[in-house]
């Protein structure tokens, strides 16, 4: 038996899935049971929390996306589902979303706020195969947010933003979870939607993956390397 007893309260919603997942995955590389307690936004998928710990077994140490490709095990679409799909909120083909990642990534590490020119040029690439663009953000002061929405109506192209509101989180994921392509940000939060829902085209930065594996962040290094069925990079811009 593994268990997860304690998730880091700091930990934004993209980690937190991470980390489950991990367990899950873990837990079906060795062929054990597996525990839970619940964590915040663990009640929006089905069966993700079992509510229950078993003494005796191995606590899992927190971990992220330097497991994500190592343990990989078992579908993580198999491991989340959405209880409620919001069939209100259907999103039809042919459709990109935009993550935009500001907020305290200024703060983290300032090359993960991804410059403008990446995401003009990601629209650009498949500007003429795709319908509908989505927009999210944590930050709508970003320029390279503001330049996008100027570019996109000077385009006559079709767009809409989410509701970027952290309050309200799970909306906007949901619906970047069901777009067919993701121009991505180093967010764990876009980078979870990647690999739930639809099968998507992913674009990143070439700028941003290139200066992670220089100092050998494993998550990216592996994904450079090829990632998984669930998770790999579609084109780099």
């Amino acid at each position: 038996m593994i268990s997860l007893i304690n998730m880091p309260p700091d930990w934004g919603f993209g980690n937190r899935i991470l980390f489950y997942n991990n367990l899950r995955q873990r837990a079906a590389a060795e062929g054990i049971g597996w525990s839970s307690i619940p964590w915040k936004g663990s009640e929006y998928f089905e069966g993700v929390s079992n509510n229950v710990h078993i003494s005796g077994g191995v606590s899992l140490k927190p971990c992220l996306g330097e497991k994500f490709f190592a343990w990989h095990t078992m579908s993580t679409r198999d491991i989340f589902k959405f209880k409620d799909p919001n069939p209100d909120q259907f999103v039809p083909s042919a459709n990109v979303a935009v993550h935009f990642r500001g907020g305290d990534f200024h703060e983290w590490n300032i090359d993960a706020v991804l410059d403008t020119e990446y995401y003009i040029n990601s629209i650009n690439s498949v500007l003429n195969t795709v319908n509908h663009f989505y927009l999210f953000t944590d930050d709508e002061s970003l320029t390279s947010y503001q330049t996008v929405v100027k570019y996109l109506k000077e385009m006559g192209a079709s767009y809409s933003t989410g509701e970027n509101l952290r309050s309200s989180y799970i909306n906007d994921f949901k619906t970047m979870t069901e777009c067919d392509y993701i121009i991505s940000s180093p967010s764990t939060y876009c980078i979870c939607a990647g690999f739930i829902g639809r099968y998507k085209k992913i674009i990143h930065s070439q700028k941003w993956i290139d200066n992670r594996v220089s100092v050998n962040d494993k998550f990216w290094v592996d994904l450079k390397n090829g990632g998984n069925k669930d998770y790999s990079i579609w084109r780099l811009v």
